[in-house]
């Protein structure tokens, strides 16, 4: 995974095989192209989970998409789990992106918001949903891994 700045800010865009998968700043960690709402949730929960571990903090337990649930918080959904909210999921529609397809993100702690940290909060994310093969059911990814589809 590869973090470019963009501008002079404090925003990234993240990119594997120069195919954009989401974006991370100051405050926030973000993954995008997910096909279903499913899916991005599925995504999300491993992500911080990964992202917890990291903290090293003990991860609630939270063993699969059945221990989670997708919320609604006014025009807002959360993915929600026993130790609260895990990420925001981010419908197609509200991305102005070329990614397009469902997305999440993850808070960052007020500690992680250097660049620095922050790109690699992301990339331990990254690591996460590669290792356990969800990445394959980003669109960016789809026509690579047809059997994911």
């Amino acid at each position: 995974m590869r973090a470019r700045r963009v501008g002079a800010g404090p925003e990234f865009r993240l990119f594997q095989d120069d195919k954009m998968i989401g974006r991370v700043d100051r405050t926030t960690v973000t993954f995008l192209g997910f096909a279903t709402r499913d899916d991005a949730a599925l995504a999300a929960s491993i992500a911080h989970l990964a992202l917890t571990r990291r903290r090293g903090r003990k991860p609630q337990s939270v063993a699969g998409p059945s221990d989670v649930l997708v919320m609604d918080h006014g025009c807002r959904q959360a993915v929600i789990a026993p130790a609260g909210v895990l990420a925001r999921l981010l419908p197609p529609a509200s991305e102005e992106s070329d990614v397009g397809g469902w997305g999440f993100e993850i808070g960052l702690l007020p500690e992680e918001g250097i660049d620095v940290f922050a790109t690699a909060r992301a990339r331990v994310m990254w690591r996460a949903l590669r290792s356990t093969g969800v990445y394959r059911r980003m669109q960016q990814f789809r026509a690579d891994y047809p059997a994911a589809a």
